[in-house]
């Protein structure tokens, strides 16, 4: 706004000095008014002292003429002086005006500098003032999360203070029952112990009677079996062999061999083992592991 009204001032100024200059130069360049006298006709028939008196008349006009041109160029030029004048006073007055709004406009520039200058540093001190406002605000809530998170923290190791405790305590009533547990336990485990080995001493003892007498039994069928195969001789009486029988699961002879004894008696004995082909034996297992390989003494029943 203040920069429109210096440029509208300035170019009044401008048009006011421009026009100024114009009527000075009209002024030296127009025509000054003509002073030749003006010619007066002579008549020929006019009498001798009829010319005299207009040639009097007639100078005296000229003079008057002369005056009168005289005063209108005197009145002409104080005119133009005094327009002079008038524009010059204007043109002064237009300077002084101009360089008042130009001073006016330069204390308005510096008043707005001065208002932008205090402006900003209003705005520097509000937005510093935000700042700290907004820096009291974030240690505020900082604090107040330390404090809220230090007092979860205490309540976390409180609570976990408290279940370690329980814990402990569960841990320690729990080791105290499987202590008694394994106690009891272990007093039941000796008595079962004990009960089983009882009982399997009995059943091995009645295993053993039962694997004992079936041996026998089975030794006997295999001493019987060879003996009803034994072809006898008036010569073998008194005397006897023993023979090593090796015997396959199914009693399958799978070696038989002479221990000792007389050679006639061990001869017949080896060819009655090879006639009696498979022998008797027993599907226990304990049993026939004792007669797997087994010694037996042959004589003839004589």
């Amino acid at each position: 706004m203040m920069q429109r009204e210096f440029k509208t001032a300035l170019m009044m100024s401008l048009l006011l000095h421009l026009g100024f200059v114009v009527i000075l130069v009209i002024s030296n360049f127009a025509p000054s008014p003509s002073l030749k006298p003006t010619p007066v006709t002579v008549s020929a028939s006019s009498e001798p002292a009829a010319p005299i008196e207009a040639v009097a008349i007639d100078q005296q006009q000229y003079e008057q003429r002369v005056q009168q041109l005289r005063d209108q160029r005197e009145q002409a030029q104080r005119a133009e002086q005094q327009r002079i004048a008038d524009l010059e006073r204007r043109a002064r007055a237009a300077e002084q005006a101009r360089a008042e709004e130009e001073q006016r406009i330069r204390r308005l520039e510096q008043q707005r500098r001065q208002q932008d200058e205090a402006a900003r540093q209003a705005a520097a001190a509000a937005a510093e003032a935000r700042r700290q406002q907004q820096q009291e605000a974030e240690r505020a809530r900082q604090a107040e999360q330390q404090r809220q998170q230090a007092e979860a923290e205490a309540r976390a190791a409180a609570e976990r203070r408290r279940q370690e405790q329980e814990a402990a305590e569960r841990a320690e009533a729990e080791r105290v029952q499987r202590e008694r547990d394994a106690q009891l336990r272990a007093q039941q485990e000796r008595e079962l112990q004990e009960r089983l080995e009882r009982e399997a001493q009995a059943r091995q003892a009645a295993r053993q009677r039962q694997t004992v007498s079936e041996v026998e039994r089975f030794t006997a069928m295999i001493r019987d079996r060879i003996q009803q195969n034994f072809r006898q001789d008036e010569r073998m009486r008194g005397r006897q062999c023993r023979i090593n029988i090796r015997l396959a699961s199914n009693g399958f002879v799978t070696n038989v061999s002479v221990l000792d004894g007389d050679q006639l008696v061990c001869d017949a004995a080896l060819r009655a083992v090879e006639r009696a082909g498979n022998l008797p034996v027993s599907q226990d297992p304990a049993v026939f592991e004792q007669l797997r390989n087994i010694n037996l003494t042959m004589a003839p029943e004589l």
